[in-house]
């Protein structure tokens, strides 16, 4: 039986609505410690909206989030948040994310981007920084390109630099939203390689995915989204070879036929 100290993200009855459109319809989820959970599903589904949920980036509408057993969203009943702002701050700093679309800054180095957050954000040394920026670009396979602007690398080694530039703020828990869409099929296996790095490291991980295989192979529980709502949440060897719900079957078996 876990107990709370081993519970990063707790949420419930989570909402979220876009005008008349309910993208997260009043979902509960758990994240422990070290897992890795991918959550799945059609396009459309509220996937991305859910993660954006967790960091704050999305204001809920309802219901009540804690990260790390700290309050970070407290809307029951739809009541206005009774979480100050700079406290959602300080638990922010936790969370990193990683996006579709990299968002480098295009007129700073790589070396710079990593950088940027720990000093302004974090009060870090630059050296201390820097330091640890290194790290993390040797980490993901890229210290050659410390120097280099957005623009003279591929989408591939954006992708890698925005994880290492999450990584920099040494979170504990890191999101992930759709981190390989906009890439070309054969930079893919590069980004994902990485993440798998930090699965064996025991990062607690949240990636919104279309990576069957990666799914697959390295989270260890999925969520399968659909119209808002959590159809299913279960162990990965459960869902890819158990799963009961018509909708889920049809899923996995159109993802397989691709």
């Amino acid at each position: 039986m876990s107990s709370s100290c081993d519970i990063m993200i707790e949420g419930n009855g989570i909402r979220k609505s876009f005008g008349s459109h309910e993208a997260v319809k009043g979902v509960d989820v758990t994240i422990r410690k070290g897992e890795v959970v991918s959550v799945i599903g059609p396009s459309g589904s509220g996937k991305s909206t859910f993660l954006r949920c967790l960091n704050g980036m999305e204001t809920i509408d309802s219901g009540i989030i804690k990260i790390e057993n700290r309050l970070f969203a407290n809307r029951p009943g739809g009541e206005p948040d009774s979480v100050n702002q700079n406290e959602k701050r300080e638990i922010t700093k936790k969370v990193g994310m990683v996006f579709q679309h990299f968002n480098l800054f295009p007129h700073k180095t790589v070396l710079e981007n990593i950088i940027e957050a720990p000093i302004i954000v974090k009060g870090v040394s630059k050296k201390e920084a820097t330091d640890y920026a290194l790290e993390l670009l040797e980490k993901v396979d890229l210290l050659d390109r410390k120097n280099y602007y957005p623009s003279r690398i591929s989408g591939g080694q954006k992708q890698r630099v925005a994880i290492a530039r999450a990584l920099g703020m040494k979170p504990d828990v890191m999101l992930f939203d759709e981190p390989t869409s906009a890439l070309d099929p054969e930079l893919v296996g590069e980004v994902l390689k990485v993440m798998k790095n930090l699965a064996d490291d025991h990062m607690t991980m949240i990636v919104v995915t279309h990576e069957m295989q990666f799914a697959r192979d390295v989270a260890s529980r999925i969520i399968f989204m659909d119209n808002g709502e959590f159809l299913e949440d279960s162990d990965t060897e459960t869902f890819f070879n158990n799963a009961c719900n018509p909708r889920i079957q049809n899923f996995i078996q159109k993802i397989i036929e691709k």
